[in-house]
């Protein structure tokens, strides 16, 4: 593998946008991709290890390592192999001088330069190759949805309409992009034996497979070239080796919040104990009797859902193995999380802090519509890389990409993580208000719209769209652009994290209804407390009732409110630049499912807005 020593990478960039598979650009048109994790060759100190045991369960790993950060050949620290490994790609490069063509190999250290001859004015570059002008690489390569990647196939689409074949030993391609044409028309390919090609209709679909060409199946950052895959000729695409769709990282993320206090801990560990006998004693047809278990959490004033699945797991023998993969979805693995969230936890002395207030505490004008809040002054969210895709984004829970990351034979089992630190505020949707408000049919067929766009788009869902889910997601982005202006954070700093599955449930009740808003940042120190400022009583209604102010009226309106499909795929109703759609990095699921409407109103039919009254 070629190692760059010269050219340090951020360690949160490896994770986004240039992790394992990306391409990488450096200054002076130096292009090169991430290689696999098999040959991250750095050891497992202590200080790279992301210590979150709930997500490593549930990604079924090891454990989870940062990605090493940049250390001079100077550094006093202890004598860390800290290079990550890359291979060069594309591997076809002109020269911006003649215009002569060259492939390197993946694995070659130095940027090439041109020695060779203009075949056709006779005139050449310098030939010392100290001199000799460096080479760049060529804008276009073709990629697969099945991750794999290759060069454009320059030789076969200059020679698909020359009687002549094209000789590798004998054939020299030179580029011009001379011509008049802004266009693809206006990049030109000139072969030495007289055959020539502009790229012009290369990006159309099915363009390469009229040439005879398939997939290679290679993967330049394990080191496989491949001779043929099997991804079909119509699935090829040819796109700029820059395009934000050569590769989409698949992200898992993980707010570390402790179950219990320590102190809540030990006196769970202690009523164990101590009422152990007549718990067991009083079993009902083998299983544990709820009611003797309620009795004793009311006489030692503790959570009784808690005391319940601690006497549960004791009498059932549960030993977790923290290396096994869980069987249980994202929505579940969030559901921990909003349990958490959804009450006071933590402490400053911890890694997550969370302070409940009742919603009495808060004006009326907002004790309709939501259950509590919390506030988050300290929290730290673990944000794992388990794998990528090319051309369309990730877009189911399960880790289809992982496989991608090292050689198949490979005895690792880790993957690479950050860790963030900083503030949020917690919203808690009354259920029962939500319940009522599901029932509006204007709700009903509104959602049944975005079904029927969501059914032609990439992101299956295994049946209906959840309405609460629409609605906690658009006021999630409409509260995110108020705070901007109130709090001084960009809207790409503050995220959202939804606690609401996105598909109705059988039972017809939710488990959740919420949603975080909180930024975070690399520094151990967190952010600055202007968000958990803003959620405080006599600040925070005064935010929701100016977003949903702001909502009412978009400057696209009336198409924006009216329109029955917008956005990527068309999965938002009214929701645009104007009013609703928030920097990418900031949504959970690219902007989509997302309307408007389900807060204030339609035009026609105002009362099917959740906040309209």
């Amino acid at each position: 593998m070629a190692r760059y020593n010269d050219k340090p990478i951020r360690r949160e960039q490896l994770i986004s946008p240039w992790g394992v598979g990306a391409i990488v650009p450096f200054p002076n048109d130096e292009s090169v991709m991430i290689a696999g994790l098999d040959v991250w060759r750095y050891r497992e100190y202590e200080e790279f290890i992301v210590k979150d045991d709930r997500l490593v369960k549930w990604l079924g790993v090891n454990h989870l390592r940062l990605p090493p950060d940049f250390r001079g050949k100077n550094s006093d620290s202890i004598n860390y192999n800290l290079t990550i490994p890359a291979v060069r790609f594309p591997n076809w490069y002109y020269c911006p001088h003649c215009g002569t063509m060259e492939k390197t190999t993946y694995y070659q250290g130095q940027i090439p330069r041109c020695s060779k001859y203009q075949w056709k004015i006779g005139n050449k570059c310098d030939k010392n190759k100290k001199y000799a002008r460096l080479l760049i690489p060529e804008r276009f390569v073709v990629v697969c949805p099945h991750g794999h990647i290759d060069d454009f196939p320059i030789a076969e689409w200059v020679h698909s309409k020359s009687k002549t074949p094209y000789n590798k030993d004998t054939c020299i391609i030179r580029r011009n992009t001379g011509g008049v044409s802004a266009s693809l028309a206006g990049v030109s390919y000139y072969c030495s034996c007289g055959a020539k090609r502009t790229l012009s209709g290369a990006m159309e679909e099915g363009a390469l497979a009229k040439i005879g060409y398939t997939c290679s199946g290679s993967m330049p950052w394990l080191g496989k070239y491949g001779k043929s895959g099997d991804c079909g000729a119509e699935d090829i695409r040819v796109v700029l080796r820059g395009a934000t769709n050569v590769w989409f990282p698949d992200i898992r993320s993980s707010i570390f919040v402790p179950k219990d206090s320590a102190s809540i801990a030990r006196k769970i560990k202690s009523i164990l104990d101590k009422h152990e006998d007549e718990v067991f004693s009083s079993l009902d047809n083998g299983k544990l009797s709820p009611r003797i278990i309620e009795f004793v959490a009311k006489m030692e004033k503790v959570n009784f859902e808690e005391l319940y699945e601690a006497f549960n797991n004791r009498y059932m023998g549960v030993i977790e193995n923290d290396n096994k993969e869980t069987n249980y979805n994202e929505d579940d693995y969030r559901l921990e999380e909003y349990e958490v969230l959804k009450k006071s936890s933590g402490g400053d002395v911890l890694e997550f802090h969370s302070i409940n207030y009742s919603i009495e505490v808060y004006d009326k004008i907002v004790q309709n519509h939501f259950a509590s809040f919390s506030l988050v002054p300290k929290l730290k969210e673990t944000r794992a890389f388990v794998g990528f895709s090319r051309l369309n984004p990730p877009h189911s829970d399960v880790f289809e990409q992982k496989k991608m990351l090292r050689q198949p034979n490979s005895d690792d089992n880790w993957l690479p993580a950050i860790e963030v630190y900083g503030e949020g505020i917690f919203f808690e949707f009354c259920s029962e208000k939500l319940e009522i408000w599901n029932r509006i049919r204007g709700v009903q067929e509104r959602v049944k719209k975005l079904d029927r766009a969501l059914s032609n788009s990439l992101f299956k869902l295994e049946g209906p769209l959840n309405p609460n889910y629409i609605l906690i997601h658009t006021f999630a982005h409409i509260v995110t652009n108020q705070l901007t202006y109130e709090c001084g954070y960009g809207s790409a700093s503050i995220r959202e994290r939804i606690y609401c599955k996105k598909v109705k449930s059988g039972s017809g009740r939710e488990k959740m209804n919420g949603v975080l808003l909180y930024t975070a940042s690399g520094d151990s120190e967190g952010s600055l407390g202007g968000l958990v400022r803003q959620g405080y009583s006599g600040r925070l209604e005064n935010t929701i009732m100016a977003a949903i102010e702001n909502a009412r009226w978009c400057s696209s309106d009336p198409i924006c409110i009216s329109s029955d499909g917008q956005g990527p795929d068309s999965c938002n109703l009214a929701a645009c630049f104007n009013c609703a759609l928030l920097s990418e990095t900031s949504c959970e699921i690219g902007n989509r499912l997302l309307d408007r409407a389900l807060i204030i109103g339609s035009l026609e039919n105002p009362e099917l807005g959740f906040f309209n009254t």
